[in-house]
């Protein structure tokens, strides 16, 4: 047995945008052999159950895809000689790995993150090949009615040849049934390929073309309809068709036929790209460049008409808020944040009140005047209060009545008593400003509730004092 070949990269390496993908890249021979292939051996899908080649049965999976979207489908059924089978061979080396997940094959792609590459030798029509994530989910999705349970799914090649054993024909949809013969490529090569592994049929190398296409032809089949007798050639033609497996060499019966190895020159000769190809790939870059340069012009253009809209002649875009819908409601959180932000905004916020009319300003000077009479206290008074007063002195307003200040609390007001007070003077020479008046309010009104309730009732003729206090009850301190 000849000793294995080292491991090679499997998916082909593109470079640049643009590039496009000869015939040597996706082994277009091998395809051809695979695809020109009338041997109807295959059982089709439910509900046909006929007999069909390998490239029918294929192109029947990609069409029962529900994946498969109503531009491609009917694209397919409309060319299904030239656009199904050129879909169909793409689809294929997808399948078994071959193409990258960042390729695109349509021009006018716009993503970045996708490269576009011409392939002129299956790009014979105008239809779109669209990009490798998209064949992979249409394959993906191409299953028989048992393969959506996960539970009975198929994982692995003995897996499949047991149930074909005990189960109708077909137990697995055939794009299925390949990426499981991919996934386990070493073990295929080891029981079936002394040469290679599974995955390097379609790698560039010495086998033919054609040996290829018939060896993989003979594992589809293999797995697809079930092992054969060990012994062939007693097969009479009476039994089960599926148990017989067409594309055997009747030299090694229940074996897979023999790769042919090709010689430097002889291997030179395949997959030669003709002119008219070359021109084509160079007519699908040009395309490919006017679309790209067209894109970034329009962005340009926008760009733009943006900055001239804008009022310092710069962009400044802004977030569009999103409108709240009936369904949707305020979460418990950003309904708190919302209120916090609003105290904040209280608490910086010292919009001036509105100018009073004319007919009140006569009543509202008299007002300010009272508050602002002078008051005589003792000398020492003065300069302890000056001495300790931590506010420099603000200068008058005629309107600076209606900046109403912030009531303190009973411990601010507390701190600022003991901080601004003469221990040694009288109380009653003691300056009594608005938060002193409020104290004491406060104060009266706590011993009002006090005294209304048993077993100290009211007593008679005591003036009833208000649980809150405002301007006009200066007269209760008199």
């Amino acid at each position: 047995m000849p000793a294995r070949r080292p491991r090679r990269a499997f998916a082909i390496d593109t470079v640049a945008d643009g590039e496009p993908l000869k015939r040597a890249d996706i082994q277009f021979d091998l395809l051809s052999f695979i695809f020109n292939n009338q041997v109807k051996a295959f059982t089709d899908s439910p509900p046909s159950k006929d007999k069909v080649s390998f490239r029918d049965l294929y192109v029947n999976s990609i069409l029962r895809s529900p994946k498969s979207k109503g531009v491609l489908r009917e694209k397919l059924l409309e060319s299904p000689s030239t656009f199904a089978t050129d879909f169909a061979k793409l689809s294929l080396i997808t399948n078994v790995g071959r193409i990258a997940t960042n390729m695109s094959f349509f021009a006018e792609m716009r993503t970045a993150q996708r490269t576009y590459h011409p392939i002129p030798s299956l790009q014979r029509t105008n239809g779109n090949l669209l990009d490798a994530p998209r064949i992979k989910a249409i394959l993906k999705s191409c299953t028989l009615e048992g393969d959506a349970n996960t539970k009975s799914a198929l994982a692995t090649p003995a897996q499949v040849l047991a149930r074909s054993k005990d189960q109708p024909i077909p137990v697995i949809s055939m794009p299925n049934l390949l990426t499981i013969l991919t996934n386990h490529s070493e073990q295929i090569g080891r029981e079936h390929i002394p040469e290679m592994e599974f995955r390097e049929l379609f790698l560039p190398n010495d086998a033919s073309s054609e040996s290829r296409a018939r060896a993989f032809l003979w594992l589809c089949h293999h797995y697809y309809e079930g092992p054969s007798p060990e012994n062939e050639d007693d097969y009479d033609g009476d039994g089960d068709a599926g148990s017989r497996n067409p594309f055997s060499d009747p030299t090694r019966p229940g074996k897979m036929p023999r790769l042919v190895i090709l010689t430097h020159e002889e291997a030179a000769l395949e997959n030669i790209d003709p002119e008219e190809e070359k021109d084509k790939a160079k007519q699908l870059i040009s395309h490919r460049e006017a679309i790209v340069q067209n894109n970034l012009l329009k962005e340009s253009a926008k760009e733009s008409k943006a900055k001239a809209s804008s009022p310092g002649g710069t962009e400044t875009p802004t977030k569009p808020k999103a409108k709240r819908t009936a369904s949707t409601k305020a979460t418990p959180s950003s309904q708190l944040k919302r209120k916090a932000d609003e105290v904040k905004e209280e608490d910086v916020d010292e919009t001036p009140l509105k100018r009073p009319r004319l007919d009140e300003e006569e009543n509202i000077n008299s007002r300010v005047n009272t508050l602002l009479r002078p008051v005589y206290l003792p000398e020492r008074h003065v300069a302890l209060r000056e001495s300790l007063s931590p506010m420099p002195e603000s200068r008058s307003h005629r309107y600076e009545a209606y900046k109403i200040e912030r009531p303190r609390t009973m411990l601010q007001h507390a701190w600022h008593s003991a901080a601004t007070s003469d221990p040694l003077a009288e109380s009653d020479d003691e300056l009594d400003d608005q938060h002193v008046r409020r104290d004491h309010a406060q104060r009266l009104s706590i011993i009002a509730r006090l005294r209304g309730k048993a077993p100290t009732p009211e007593p008679d003729g005591l003036r009833t004092i208000p649980l809150q206090l405002n301007s006009w009850h200066d007269d209760l301190f008199v």
